[in-house]
C-alpha cells in the first residue's frame, strides 16, 4: 500500500475514534450524577420530625380542664375539677364544725359547749327580725372593733362591740343588724361552697366552712 494512502486511513481512524476523558473529567462527570440523590436526601432531612426528649412522656387521660375558662365546654371530668377546687381551699380552723340549735334558731362554730363564734336568728324588741353575731373572745382593751366576713368571692363587714360578763372577768365580741341593713351582704359570703374568714380587728381570723347550719339562720331571718 502506498504510503499516501496509509497515511489517510490513520487519519481517518483517529477522527472516527472517541477521545477518552481524562481523570479530571470523569470525576465531574461522577458527581454530576450523583448530584440527584443529593438533593433528595437534603429533602428528606428537611421534613423529619423534630427530636423527642427520651423521657418524655404521653399526657395523662386524668387530666382535669379549667373551670373557669370562658367559652370552652366543660370538663367531662367535672367532678374531678370540683374536687381538686374544694382541696384547694382553706381549712377550717382546728377542724372544727357548725351545729345548729332550734330552740334559738342559732348556729354556733366550735366544740361543743365552747362555741368559738355564732349567728342567731333573733327579734328585736319591735319584733323585726335581727342577726346577732357573737366572737367568744374575752376583750382585752373594750370599746369598738370591726367584724369582717371574707369568702366565696364576698366582703362585708359589720361593727362590733365589746360586752364584759356580769361578774367583770372576760367577756365576748358581740354586733346586731337587722336584717333590712348589710345582713343580706354577710350572708352572700356563706352562699358558696368555700371556706370564709371571720376576722375581728387586730386578731387573726378564724377559717369557718360555709355549710347549711348558718345558711339557715340567714334563711330564716332574711324571710322575715
Amino acid at each position: 500500500m502506498p504510503a499516501a494512502a496509509s497515511a489517510a486511513i490513520c487519519l481517518r481512524l483517529s477522527i472516527a475514534e472517541p477521545k477518552r476523558p481524562n481523570g479530571v473529567e470523569a470525576a465531574m462527570w461522577r458527581i454530576a450524577a450523583l448530584l440527584p440523590m443529593f438533593a433528595f436526601l437534603a429533602l428528606l432531612a428537611c421534613a423529619k420530625h423534630d427530636p423527642v426528649d427520651d423521657n418524655a412522656v404521653d399526657p395523662s387521660s386524668e387530666l382535669v380542664g379549667d373551670a373557669s375558662a370562658t367559652g370552652l365546654a366543660a370538663p367531662a371530668n367535672a367532678a374531678a375539677a370540683e374536687a381538686m377546687q374544694q382541696a384547694s381551699l382553706p381549712a377550717a380552723t382546728g377542724g372544727l364544725r357548725w351545729a345548729y340549735r332550734s330552740a334559738d334558731r342559732t348556729a354556733l362554730f366550735g366544740p361543743a359547749g365552747t362555741p368559738a363564734f355564732s349567728i342567731q336568728c333573733g327579734k328585736a324588741p319591735e319584733g323585726d327580725s335581727q342577726l346577732v353575731f357573737v366572737r367568744y373572745l374575752p376583750p382585752t382593751g373594750g370599746g369598738n372593733a370591726t367584724l369582717s366576713f371574707t369568702g366565696n368571692g364576698k366582703a362585708a363587714s359589720v361593727p362590733i362591740a365589746a360586752v364584759a360578763n356580769a361578774d367583770g372577768r372576760g367577756g365576748q365580741w358581740r354586733a346586731t343588724i337587722s336584717a333590712s341593713d348589710n345582713a343580706r351582704d354577710v350572708a352572700e359570703a356563706f352562699s358558696g361552697p368555700g371556706t370564709v374568714n371571720v376576722s375581728l380587728t387586730g386578731l387573726a381570723p378564724l377559717v369557718v366552712p360555709a355549710t347549711g347550719e348558718p345558711r339557715r339562720v340567714f334563711a330564716e331571718c332574711l324571710a322575715g
